[in-house]
């Protein structure tokens, strides 16, 4: 009689199905970075640090909260992508277009330069019967200025198909640029920006569930010379990022919301979440970076603060950031 086969234990189930899970998670990061790297290389960092913060923590709600991570992931890498793709394909389009057309001016210009040159191989042969001085001057004269007229309409077509090709490269190579700075990603932090931010702000508001906008601001405990306060913002908003970040869950995101601010979601109500938030900023406390400039150091020691805003019943994205802003003037002043 044949042995009845073994059946998985349920734990043992759970965890392959956990295990494949993050492995299509890591294969969906390591696919979009390939599809379209100067876009989907930061998604994939995100993406391949989810199952390794998860693993601490797997419940039902973290697994299903990541899920939805991912799914926004993928919203914004589309939209940032096909944005990409699209302006590539239209100045792909427009070269070629441009090419079309410089390839008509040239085939004109050719036949145009062949039949003057025969023109003026003729005149001359015409020349040579005449015995007269001055109707020979007067021929000169008029292959001179012949000469010269044909050269000003071949300078003037060549420059023209010069600031052509030039105006197009520039717009290539700023497109080749824009390919650094997503539409969703602060260039000098690579964290989420403002756009994102609000973007997943609608998002929250679609579900018409309770949820708290945290905002960590910083401020230097002190003067920034000029010339670090751009490049010096940058370096210490990401530093304090990467310190928010480790303080919250694996697939809450941090935002930059502003020169000086952070902002993350978390879906629960100010009387849920308010600990949550002092524990962090406890945690975060104030500190001290230090920042390069052209192989130049500067030590920064900066006050930290944090804000929770609920979101309200029936309140627009709008009328929420106005409130956020509100807070933020508020704290500026004191």
């Amino acid at each position: 009689m044949p042995s009845t086969p073994e059946l998985p234990s349920p734990d043992a189930t759970e965890q392959t199905a956990l295990a494949c899970y993050l492995s299509v998670v890591v294969a969906i990061g390591n696919c979009m970075a390939e599809v379209c790297p100067p876009v989907g290389a930061l998604y994939r960092d995100r993406m391949l640090k989810l199952p390794r913060r998860l693993g601490f923590g797997v419940t039902p709600q973290a697994l299903q909260k990541s899920r939805e991570a991912v799914e926004a992931d993928l919203i914004e890498y589309a939209f940032t992508a096909r944005a990409w793709i699209d302006a590539g394909s239209h100045h792909a389009a427009q070269l070629l277009d441009h090419l079309r057309g410089t390839e008509e001016t040239l085939g004109v210009a050719a036949d145009l330069q062949t039949a003057f040159l025969e023109d003026l191989a003729e005149h001359i042969d015409a020349s040579a019967q005449v015995d007269g001085e001055a109707d020979l001057r007067t021929a000169f004269q008029r292959y001179a200025a012949g000469l010269n007229a044909y050269s000003r309409r071949a300078k003037a077509e060549k420059l023209a198909a010069l600031d052509q090709f030039r105006l197009r490269r520039e717009e290539i190579e700023a497109w080749l640029a824009q390919a650094t700075i997503s539409t969703f990603i602060d260039p000098h932090t690579r964290l989420l920006n403002r756009t994102a931010a609000e973007r997943r702000l609608e998002m929250e508001i679609r579900k018409e569930k309770p949820f708290c906008v945290v905002v960590v601001a910083w401020a230097a405990d002190g003067f920034i010379p000029e010339r670090w306060q751009k490049e010096g913002s940058g370096q210490i908003t990401k530093e304090l990022g990467d310190q928010f970040a480790a303080t919250i869950r694996p697939y809450d995101m941090v935002f930059r919301w502003s020169e000086d601010q952070l902002m993350t979601i978390f879906d629960a109500g100010e009387a849920n979440v308010s600990m949550r938030a002092r524990q962090i900023g406890n945690w975060l406390g104030n500190g001290t970076h230090t920042v390069e400039i052209a192989g130049e150091f500067l030590v920064v020691k900066t006050r930290r603060t944090i804000s929770l805003v609920e979101h309200l019943e029936g309140e627009t994205n709008a009328e929420l950031v106005e409130r956020i802003e509100a807070l933020s003037r508020q704290q500026v002043a004191q």
